[in-house]
């Protein structure tokens, strides 16, 4: 547990099992008109991945209770509770682990089961159009390609860190945030660390927002091969620009465009002495179609993205060593690259994920469905190919349904199918599918 979580713990334990911190009536005043809440979620899934000998199945429960003070002289506290168990025995799965899991047992699901302390914090509030947090935390910033929360998992990545929000000039964005730790979706995603993030959103612009960032990751674990192979650096620095918006058409025709660009560069160190420096490119444009008044609006979307690999230090003209790739490991990647989530860990000779998509909102049935297709390959050439490695490529389809206020309900698929003999050699990539279905209770 990291420092702040420690200070955040006994101060969220004071305000709400100690009156004499405040003002008794103030205090009880406060506490009896803050919030208490709880998520349930059930959810089965299961795995056939040719990468292992045995599928994997899971059928787990996700329960958290949190309790939210109303605020007072400005400031609120928060904690939260999660239990994470596994249901009717449907637990024949294992969790990612350094090193890659070995081939002969089941497939990975990473929900562990587990009951942990997933956010206390301190909230400040006191100043217009500021917003201070202490504390064990979600960080979520711009579409979540750089820092999220991971919230698809079952134990979702929080951070212990103090941030800070501000938008008191019209048409700015300013966040900020200092990371000490990182508690991530399983333990090899967790770590010590000293991080500091900056972005800066202007949202004057009438076709769209611009984001500027700075994400300076610093890892202070001693032993960094017992993290995930994406955490395995001593320093990682992103600074990037983020372009992100949409126009009505002026047709007769209901129709709103919608568009994102987003340009990064990455310089990574690692422990062992080497340096690289990698690019980040995105292009992302779509059109919805808005029917029926509203019941109904249909989005096919075509994109782009390309994380870049560093070349400068391959071992020799027909080898493939010596590379390394753009890594987001604060991403909720699961919402990138494909559910099947074949490429948590960006391949060293590079992503190139040119996808399409086509989203139904069925509004008038509360009911939204999304189909995607994914083709992936390196970004860079293969020494071995002499040409770029053909990854594969993937299918994914999702429905969910709003039962009403409280309820949701929904199911997906995702099918990846590995490319020939000769890129499967090299990527590793063997064909899997996945099922999920769920339900989702708030109240």
């Amino acid at each position: 547990m990291s420092n702040c979580t420690k200070v955040l713990l006994a101060i969220s334990t004071a305000l709400t099992c100690s009156p004499m911190i405040v003002n008794a009536k103030t205090f009880t005043e406060s506490l009896s008109t803050g919030k208490a809440y709880v998520n349930e979620r059930l959810r089965f899934e299961s795995v056939d991945d040719e990468a292992f000998a045995h599928e994997a199945e899971a059928m787990t429960i996700r329960s958290r209770v949190g309790y939210e003070t109303a605020p007072y002289a400005g400031f609120t506290a928060l904690i939260e509770m999660e239990d994470i168990h596994a249901l009717g025995g449907m637990n024949a799965y294992q969790l990612p682990a350094p090193p890659v899991p070995a081939a002969t047992g089941d497939a990975v699901i990473a929900d562990p089961e587990l009951t942990e302390l997933n956010r206390v914090q301190l909230r400040y509030r006191g100043v217009p159009r500021l917003d201070l947090i202490l504390g064990r935390q979600r960080l979520m910033l711009d579409n979540q390609r750089f820092i999220g929360n991971v919230g698809f998992r079952q134990d979702e990545q929080t951070f212990d860190a103090f941030s800070a929000l501000y938008n008191g000039i019209p048409n700015w964005i300013f966040n900020y945030a200092f990371v000490d730790g990182v508690n991530g979706i399983t333990e090899v995603f967790n770590a010590d660390v000293n991080d500091q993030l900056f972005n800066i959103a202007y949202t004057g612009f009438v076709l769209g927002k611009i984001s500027a960032y700075s994400y300076q990751l610093k890892n202070e674990e001693s032993n960094l091969t017992l993290l995930n192979p994406g955490l395995r650096y001593d320093s990682n620095d992103s600074m990037g620009l983020r372009f992100d918006g949409g126009y009505i058409l002026p047709v007769t025709v209901p129709l709103r465009a919608s568009y994102r660009a987003e340009y990064a560069q990455q310089n990574v160190k690692l422990r062992t002495g080497e340096e690289y420096d990698t690019d980040y490119m995105l292009l992302e444009a779509g059109i919805t179609w808005t029917l029926s008044g509203g019941a109904y609006a249909l989005t096919p979307m075509i994109g782009d993205e390309i994380l870049g690999a560093d070349e400068s230090r391959r071992a020799g003209p027909n080898v493939d060593t010596g590379l390394y790739a753009f890594q987001t490991p604060y991403a909720t990647k699961h919402a990138f690259n494909g559910w099947v989530d074949q490429f948590l860990v960006t391949p060293n000779q590079g992503l190139d994920d040119r996808y399409v998509s086509l989203a139904f909102d069925l509004n008038a049935y509360t009911t939204k469905v999304l189909v995607a297709y994914h083709d992936y390959q390196s970004d860079v050439d293969s020494g071995v190919l002499h040409d770029k490695i053909d990854f594969g490529s993937e299918t994914n389809i999702q429905i969910m349904k709003t039962l009403g206020p409280n309820w949701t309900i929904g199911a997906k698929y995702g099918q990846f199918k590995q490319a020939n003999s000769a890129n499967l050699a090299i990527s590793g990539k063997k064909d899997a599918d996945k099922v999920w279905a769920w339900a989702e209770l708030n109240f």
